[in-house]
């Protein structure tokens, strides 16, 4: 196999998406820990907070059913990339190789919003750069799970499996409906921003980018270049 085409099929995956993004994860875990001493209250990324509220209905709580969660879904996305694919074989380099596709389109999502929009979109109203990191580090694992896996692919089936509508039209209100969702999440909770409709027009052109992104490239590289943007606006 190409080792080009190798790259974008395999980098696309389920497996290798969800090992690319567990330092994400670890790392948000831990610097979320310091700052709350807790796995359960405390500073939280929105979309984690969300995804901790849905276990809560079965009375799961703690860092433990997360950990149980990605391991399971890593066993599982495993299990169909070996049957899948006859190159067994993990391509570490692939990894650096995301990363440096993630930069890449983190830096023109910058730009673009930046520029064009002469506006950045902050992560919210939080005192102390080291919780924003944190938060930063959250909104690529949780967010990009939330609004892009899980509304962009459920979306994706309703509407062209369920309803029957045509492949493009149903992919376009799929990752349209999500961008909405995605912007109007911005401006709920503690630490969502105030509404104004310029910021609300920004995020929503910034969750189509990351929707596109998602379906082209899969949720590695989306998660990544959302928290490399993050940390760009943080830093910068």
């Amino acid at each position: 196999m190409n080792i080009l085409r190798a790259y974008w099929q395999h980098s696309r995956s389920p497996f290798y998406s969800l090992i690319f993004t567990l330092p994400l994860l670890i790392s948000y875990e831990l610097l979320i820990f310091s700052f709350n001493h807790s796995d359960i209250l405390g500073l939280r990324n929105g979309a984690d907070i969300l995804f901790r509220q849905f276990f809560a209905m079965f009375n799961v709580y703690g860092f433990y059913l997360v950990g149980f969660f990605v391991l399971s879904v890593l066993l599982i996305a495993y299990y169909f990339h070996s049957r899948q694919n006859d190159d067994h074989k993990i391509h570490f380099q692939f990894f650096i190789l995301m990363f440096l596709e993630s930069a890449l389109f983190a830096l023109l999502m910058f730009v673009f919003i930046d520029k064009i929009g002469n506006y950045l979109i902050a992560i919210g109203t939080i005192p102390g750069k080291k919780e924003m990191i944190a938060l930063a580090l959250g909104a690529g694992v949780y967010e990009e799970f939330i609004f892009r896996v899980v509304l962009v692919s459920g979306f994706l089936f309703f509407l062209r499996d369920i309803l029957r509508l045509q492949p493009h039209f149903a992919a376009v209100l799929a990752i349209v409906s999500a961008s909405l969702i995605f912007s109007f999440f911005h401006y709920l909770g503690n630490y969502g921003d105030v509404f104004e409709v310029k910021s609300f027009l920004i995020r929503f052109g910034a969750g189509i980018f990351l929707s596109i992104l998602y379906v082209l490239r899969g949720y590695g590289i989306t998660a990544y270049t959302h928290t490399l943007y993050d940390l760009l606006v943080i830093v910068l």
